[in-house]
């Protein structure tokens, strides 16, 4: 796991290193441009439920199992997650991931809105997620489902221009759009600028260009110099062909 998240770090500095490097060459480094009113992100191309409509696939796309959790009545979430993710450990499975429900089929969500969603990591078919909660539901779960789902797992990075990277990532927190349009995401600031990692339900186009330039507000910049690029290594899910066929073999059980 030690390695892994190293890996990962190292990856967030790389990524960093080549927008740098990217920003010098192209001759950007010059007086920022004046402070800009937040404005609302419009997003055309998101599909409700259903999955979104991108192009940012490949390695930043990824399978994964997933757990959708119902608690029982006044349940304590906390400690739910605690049991799942100890059990997970037990198992050999590694480390469950927190995620929106959205990362889940249109299909499912009409059946069931779940107030927990844990991902497994990947490489663990749903299966596993099946029998994880088969022989370790704890008592304080009243219903569960599992399925295999896609996620974006990417990063975006920025080298800021006339601001502290601290500076811009006070001004994304104030102005609140990567709040709006991601939900949940990590901020590093880095010597050089900022890095955010997103994980999560697939994004739209639409919603990737709105945190592209949010970002680049608040780093005194333009949005073609925010990258985009996957967390991970690997080859991912290709969508230019569509969604294609999941594996679908969880099933759903309650108390």
């Amino acid at each position: 796991m030690g390695g892994r998240l190293r890996g990962a770090a190292l990856s967030l500095a790389l990524v960093l290193v080549a927008v740098a490097v990217a920003a010098w060459s192209g001759g950007w480094f010059a007086t920022p441009p004046a402070g800009t009113p937040a404005q609302a992100a419009t997003i055309t191309d998101d599909a409700g439920d259903g999955w979104a409509t991108t192009t940012f696939d490949g390695p930043m796309v990824r399978e994964r199992a997933a757990i959708a959790v119902r608690p029982a009545r006044n349940a304590d979430r906390a400690h739910v997650r605690s049991e799942l993710r100890a059990a997970a450990r037990a198992d050999g499975l590694g480390e469950l991931t927190d995620a929106s429900f959205a990362v889940f089929s249109e299909e499912m969500l009409a059946y069931l809105v779940p107030e927990i969603t844990l991902v497994l990591p990947e490489g663990v078919p749903v299966r596993r997620a099946e029998a994880l909660m088969r022989d370790h539901q704890p008592a304080d779960v009243a219903f569960y489902l599992t399925q295999t789902v896609l996620v974006h797992d990417l990063t975006f990075a920025v080298v800021t221009n006339g601001v502290t990277a601290e500076q811009a990532r006070q001004r994304e927190d104030a102005e609140g759009i990567l709040s709006d349009s991601l939900n949940h995401y990590v901020t590093t600031v880095q010597p050089a600028g900022l890095t955010v990692r997103y994980f999560g339900a697939l994004l739209s186009d639409g919603r990737i260009g709105a945190v592209r330039e949010a970002m680049a507000r608040a780093a005194g910049t333009t949005a073609d110099r925010v990258t985009v690029s996957a967390t991970a290594p690997g080859a991912g899910v290709d969508l230019a062909g569509g969604v294609p066929e999941l594996d679908t073999a969880g099933e759903h059980h309650g108390h």
